[in-house]
């Protein structure tokens, strides 16, 4: 079998196995642990903390104040976009310390991207309601997809063995 064809297999297969174990956690436990603690809570502190007249308050999966109630589910976590990357780097041809940083840093950068998506959000169902079902739905994923993909392109190039044949 040709090498890429076993990447893609390998990578699709870590994917589905990534995205199998998402699915396995049951929805309470996103709303009122993972997405309260680990992206509403930091949401609503940065909102805050940029705009403190905002008052936005962390309530379960919901970032909540006077102008909006903006409800985190699954899938607005950018869990499809770090599964990409992490299967990306799990399959591409480099060393496990590179490979080790280049999670890390993927999933830092993801994670810290869709904390910045979530809060314009608020401020876009706050202040420009027409606009969110299409910042929501087509450009905020289109971005997130192509910083996964830009990071991951990034680190591949770095990644790749930079030795040259003398002439």
């Amino acid at each position: 079998m040709n090498s890429l064809w076993l990447q893609f297999i390998l990578f699709a297969g870590c994917y589905a196995l990534l995205n199998y174990g998402y699915f396995q956690i049951p929805d309470d436990q996103f709303a009122n642990v993972l997405y309260h603690h680990g992206v509403v809570s930091i949401c609503a502190d940065l909102i805050n903390w940029i705009t403190p007249l905002e008052q936005v308050l962390a309530k379960q999966n919901h970032l909540l104040s006077t102008k909006a109630d903006l409800e985190i589910v699954r899938g607005c976590d950018g869990a499809g976009v770090l599964f990409l990357v992490v299967s990306a780097i799990v399959v591409f041809p480099s060393k496990f310390n590179r490979k080790l940083i280049g999670l890390l840093l993927g999933i830092g950068l993801i994670y810290l991207f869709n904390l910045v998506r979530i809060s314009a959000l608020y401020f876009v169902i706050a202040y420009h309601p027409a606009w969110f079902l299409v910042i929501h739905t087509y450009l905020a994923p289109t971005l997130m997809v192509m910083v996964g993909c830009g990071y991951f392109a990034g680190w591949a190039i770095g990644s790749m063995n930079k030795t040259h044949e003398p002439a």
